[in-house]
This record gives structure tokens, C-alpha cells and sequence, in this order.
């Protein structure tokens, strides 16, 4: 399991390197969203040109957004055809994300309607079943931060492989590769490269006397987390794209 999953982390890395036009294609992607985003929260709606420029991103942010998926998803086929690859398969991913994002936020939704309901004991101030307050916190986290993430990435793949209609035919056993050992390996792997070490790289307090070295320093230190958030996370889906590959191509034993 655990060189299963060391490989496939390996090829992904390699392969995002080797070739001198995926690496280029996924940071233009990158740089686009956050453009793209960047537009949408400072422009203000005061004129036409401002509005129509708010509306135009609103609906580019998701676009370029899936795909950048598409992109990570097949990178690890090789250049050849990956931008019209993931073209045709960002529509497909933003139709399979839609109904994980419903149940997710309907689930996440009836965790904190159940923390509502803990009474609190009046003379602690503290929840009167505080294990059962953190078992409910931990579980939200997970469905946010892990369960949701794996499901969607896994559907993203079958998709993008198989098609739609043999991911509807074949969704109990997609479900079942998203919570495979060997993927949860990799995603736990990927989670520190691409959320856990931007995060103690931003909060980390450096102290500088200079103003002008401060600032730079802050910058260089934002752009580092943005390359590990980037890196990271496509790194992650490639392995798990090879890990499905991988598994598809094995031959079954029969007794």
C-alpha cells in the first residue's frame, strides 16, 4: 500500500515536471483564477462597465476553475491534447461536483443543527455532553476537509475516464476508490503539501525592523503558499489519477 502510493506520488510529481507545457498550462490556469477572483471581490457595481466586468468573471472564476481540474486530472496522460482534453471534461466535472456539493452542505448543515441542540450546563458554561460537541466538530471538519474532497476527486476521475453514464451505472464502486487505503494515503500526503504547510507559512511571525524588508519578505512568503496550495493540490489528483489507472489495468485473479 504504502509504495503504491509513493509511486503514484512520484510519477505525478514527475510528470508534472518533465514536460516544458503542462507546468506553464497549469500556473496560466492558476493565474487566471486568481484573477479572476481578484476582479470579483474589489470591483464594485457602481457603473454598466463594472457590472457586466463582475458578471463576465462570476461566471469565468468556475469555469476556469474546473478546469484547472480537468487539467490536473490528465495531466499525467501526457501534453498531447490536454487543454482540449480538459476542455471537454471541465462541463462533466462542474455536473458530477454539483450534487456533492448539495449533500455536503445539507449534511454539514444538520451537523451544526445537532450542536444547536447540546444544552449547556449553567454553572460550567460548558456544553453538559462535551465529547459528543467534539465528535460533531471533528465530523464536520472531515466532511468539508476530506470526505467531500476525496468523493468529488475520485467522481472527477471516473468521469473524465469512463464517462457519465458508466459513473451513474458504477457509483457504488467509485465510492468505494475514493476511501481505497492507497488514496487516502496519497491525499493525506497531499493535504500537508497543499494546505497544511501554507498555513504555518502564512501565521508564522517573523519579526523585521525594516518596513521594506518586512513587506517583501510577507510577499515572497504569500507567493511560496500559493505555489505549495497549487502544487500540492494537483500533485494530489495526478496520483490518485494514476492510482485509478493503475487499479483499472490489473488484472482480475479469478479463483
Amino acid at each position: 500500500m504504502y509504495l503504491k502510493s509513493a509511486s503514484a506520488v512520484w510519477s505525478a510529481v514527475r510528470m508534472l515536471f518533465k514536460s516544458w507545457t503542462i507546468l506553464p498550462l497549469i500556473l496560466a490556469l492558476y493565474a487566471a483564477l486568481l484573477l479572476a477572483l481578484y476582479l470579483f471581490i474589489s470591483t464594485r457595481e457602481a457603473t454598466v462597465p463594472q457590472l457586466i466586468l463582475t458578471f463576465s468573471v462570476m461566471f469565468a472564476a468556475p469555469l476556469l476553475f474546473f478546469l484547472l481540474q480537468a487539467a490536473s486530472v490528465n495531466y499525467p496522460n501526457g501534453p498531447s491534447g490536454l487543454l482540449r482534453k480538459a476542455l471537454r471534461d471541465c462541463f462533466k466535472f462542474m455536473a458530477v461536483s454539483l450534487p456533492v456539493i448539495g449533500l455536503t452542505l445539507l449534511a454539514v448543515y444538520g451537523v451544526s443543527k445537532l450542536q444547536g441542540r447540546i444544552t449547556v450546563d449553567p454553572n460550567t458554561l460548558q456544553p453538559s455532553s462535551p465529547n459528543t460537541m467534539t465528535t460533531l466538530i471533528v465530523l464536520r471538519y472531515l466532511l468539508i476537509g476530506v470526505i467531500a474532497p476525496l468523493v468529488t476527486i475520485q467522481l472527477w476521475i471516473a468521469t473524465s475516464t469512463r464517462g457519465l453514464r458508466e459513473v451513474i451505472r458504477s457509483l457504488r464502486q467509485t465510492l468505494a476508490d475514493a476511501f481505497a487505503p492507497q488514496a487516502v494515503l496519497v491525499f493525506a500526503f497531499g493535504f500537508l503539501i497543499f494546505a497544511v504547510a501554507p498555513y504555518f507559512l502564512l501565521v508564522q511571525t517573523i519579526p523585521i525592523q525594516r518596513t521594506w524588508l518586512e513587506v517583501s519578505v510577507f510577499t515572497a512568503r504569500v507567493v511560496v503558499s500559493a505555489l505549495l496550495v497549487l502544487i500540492g493540490w494537483v500533485v494530489t489528483i495526478g496520483a490518485l489519477s494514476i492510482l485509478s489507472t493503475r487499479t483499472d489495468e490489473e488484472p482480475v485473479v479469478q479463483t
